[in-house]
Formats: structure tokens, sequence, C-alpha cells
């Protein structure tokens, strides 16, 4: 089985004397594929996130991208191989939307290097992906919330990564751009990248996902497909509440009791 991404053993805390945020977990990512992370505020979704893109280093475990430890990948490699969109991403004020995408091209250049055609290409390729292009000279500041996050993606997806991380996609966005939101994260997935998002909501999660990761104080709960991990036991034991989940024909939907 190909792997994108695979923990094994892998904990983390801030510091000694804190408690582990992250503990024990072990899972495989398979590239081509969507895995949402389910849990309550302050659990480690976006700790997580974080420890895969390098900004944290765990304290115990073992970190492996398409089966190579991160040991053996150099820094520079990693920031071309992970994009990610924060949940709170900040725009450089006045920039054109196409100048804002470009800036995912950053990992590809040398510090004082001019982007050139290839590193246009990209960008124009990333906002036809998000459906963007039209927007491409329009000031960011003047965007929508909704089309602020496709083109935080589009900057992301600039960047070429083979890995994409996004902490909670959806928030904020109404009905119809988190529908978008989460059938790009298909599209993505389907021109071969892995995608691996946070989300407090079961039924995105469902919708999109091929995996599901129920994550409790750090600790994995379960993983698996929607129809086997989104149980009124596991949600239950998860979120601490009372959870209901129901079949329909487009799979199970939760509600709360």
């Amino acid at each position: 089985m190909k792997t994108a991404v695979a923990i094994q053993n892998l904990s983390f805390a801030y510091d000694k004397q804190s408690p582990p945020v992250i503990s024990d977990m072990n899972f495989s990512l398979a590239p081509g594929t969507v895995t949402a992370i389910l849990g309550a505020n302050g659990v480690g979704k976006t700790t997580l996130l974080y420890i895969l893109l390098g900004l944290y280093l765990p304290n115990k475990g073992e970190l492996f991208f398409f089966k190579k430890p991160v040991s053996h990948y150099k820094t520079g490699r990693i920031k071309q191989l992970i994009g990610m969109v924060s949940q709170n991403e900040t725009l450089p004020f006045d920039l054109s939307v196409e100048e804002y995408v470009l800036l995912g091209r950053a990992p590809h250049l040398g510090l004082l290097t001019i982007p050139g055609k290839a590193d246009r290409e990209a960008v124009e390729i990333a906002l036809a992906t998000v459906g963007m292009a039209h927007m491409a000279q329009k000031t960011i500041t003047r965007l929508s919330s909704g089309e602020k996050q496709l083109v935080h993606v589009a900057r992301a997806l600039a960047q070429a990564p083979e890995i994409l991380l996004l902490d909670e996609p959806c928030s904020h966005l109404d009905l119809m751009n988190t529908r978008r939101m989460l059938m790009l994260m298909k599209t993505i997935a389907e021109q071969g990248r892995t995608v691996l998002f946070t989300t407090h909501d079961p039924n995105a999660a469902a919708a999109v996902a091929h995996g599901i990761m129920l994550v409790k104080k750090g600790e994995l709960v379960a993983f698996g497909r929607a129809e086997d991990v989104l149980t009124s036991d596991l949600l239950t034991r998860t979120y601490g509440g009372s959870v209901e989940v129901v079949g329909t024909d487009h799979g199970p939907f939760v509600r709360t009791m």
C-alpha cells in the first residue's frame, strides 16, 4: 500500500511540566485521499497539523512522508512538499489576487529570484482549480470571506504540494461556500494530492472524507470510514455528550440530542 503520511507512536507536549497534547498516536494516509480530523476544541487537532508541517518537533515517535523518515528530508524540500491553509490567514494589504497567490511559489524560489513563466503558470492553474481565475486582478482585501478562503487554498496549491493541510477550512463560510470548499478538497485529492483537514462538523467530514479521525485529549479514539466511525457510541465518547446518528441514503447524518 502506498503511503503519503505515516506517524508511529507520536507524542507531543509544549513543555515537560505540561500534559501531552498528542499521546501515542498512530495512523497512515494514502495518496489521493481526503481525511478529516474531528474533535472538540483543544484536543490537539491544529497541533497535529503543525507537527506535520514541521513547526513543532514531537517528543517521541516517528514521522514519515512517502515512507521516508522526516529526518531524510531537507527543510526546503519539506516546504515544497507540504502546504497549509491556516484558520486565520492574514492578508497582505492591497495585493491583487494573482500577486497573493504568487507568494505560494516562495519555496521554489531563491531569496532574490524573480518569479518566471513556470511560477505564473502554477498561479494560473491554482486559480482555475479553485474557480477564481476571473478574480486574478481584483484587490484581495475586497473579496468576500468565501472568496478569500478559496484564494488562500489557491496560494497553497500554487506551491504544488503533495500534501495539503487545512485547519477549519469551512469555518465562517455560508452553506454554499461550505459545499464549494468540500467539493474543492475532493477535486484536489482526485489530482493525486493527500488532503488532511480539521473540522467541528461531522456531517461535513462525512460528505467528503475517505477517512475520519476522532480525537479526544490528544488520543486517537477511532479512524476509519464515515459509516464505521460516525456512530453514536464513538461520537459520545469523543465529545462527552449525547449524539444521535441517523442512517440516510447518502451516509450517516449526525445531530446532538
